[in-house]
């Protein structure tokens, strides 16, 4: 792919992540009666974090956030750059991997417990999420720019299992076991303020980004236009079901989370590709 289109894809990835963030909440208050925040309010937020003075609570957590988000950069670069999309999985675990760390490294055992819960979101969507990855590629290759264009003739469940994996990723019910949104609140953020925080909320960004991404890949327009309109509506048709869900279900205990990814989520994927074989799609 050309530099300057990946350097596009780069830019507004995670800036079209903020506005569907602000478009989260907007639609989840007009849900539940309520006016909301502006649309552009996670940019705001992002801004006030920054202009604050740093402070920690443990020595290493600030090179841990820092290094959260250079991971899930690189790993979203590499998506936009249509690199290998099984690389930018593990470039991008690392990432999450570093969030963990980082809520560990803080003394504090409200950070630990998220830090745990968040250890148990990632047994439960990274497997499905690379099992996507591996059913998109079984066809053909796993570089982007080389992504084949009958996905979603070929492998549609692999679609729906990916809806679970955003909602983990979104923190909604009933799958907001890290932040436990009644009770721990912010999960593996708890112990971050200012600077540091909004490296983390970037770092967010540019996974869901990767994550977006890669549901985008499902869907093909005939002419460019076209193309980006079907992307967006995909997306956006994803995070109403996400923002659906969360709204009308209660949050699942940690254990029934790990236990339904890995048995739905692995069995829908494991299902296309049986049914795929079988038929001669792939």
């Amino acid at each position: 792919m050309d530099l300057a289109p990946a350097l596009a894809i780069f830019i507004i990835g995670p800036l079209l992540v903020g506005l569907s963030m602000g478009l989260d909440r907007k639609i989840t208050a007009r849900l539940q009666n309520r006016r909301g925040p502006p649309l552009l309010q996670p940019f705001y937020d992002l801004a006030k974090l920054l202009s604050k003075r740093p402070q920690m609570l443990g020595d290493l957590q600030g090179m841990f956030a820092a290094l959260s988000l250079m991971f899930h950069a690189v790993a979203f670069g590499l998506f936009a750059s249509g690199g290998d999309l099984v690389v930018a999985f593990f470039i991008s675990s690392m990432g999450a991997v570093f969030l963990v760390l980082g809520a560990y490294s803080a003394p504090s055992p409200y950070s630990h417990l998220g830090a745990k819960r968040e250890l148990l979101a990632l047994l439960a969507y990274e497997p499905v999420l690379f099992l996507v990855i591996i059913a998109m590629g079984a066809n053909g290759s796993f570089l982007v720019s080389e992504t084949s264009h009958d996905l979603l003739e070929r492998v549609p469940l692999a679609l729906a299992a990916l809806v679970p994996v955003l909602v983990i990723l979104l923190e909604k019910s009933p799958y907001d076991v890290p932040g436990a949104h009644q009770e721990l609140v912010s999960g593996p953020y708890v112990e971050y303020s200012g600077p540091f925080l909004a490296l983390l909320e970037m770092g967010r960004m540019y996974q869901l980004a990767f994550v977006y991404g890669i549901a985008a890949l499902f869907v093909w327009g005939p002419g460019p236009l076209t193309d980006v309109v079907l992307k967006l509506l995909l997306l956006f048709v994803l995070l109403f079901v996400a923002i659906l869900m969360d709204n009308i279900t209660a949050r699942l205990t940690r254990r029934r989370m790990v236990l339904f990814m890995l048995t739905a989520g692995v069995g829908l994927i494991a299902l296309n590709l049986i049914v795929s074989y079988l038929t001669g799609v792939i």
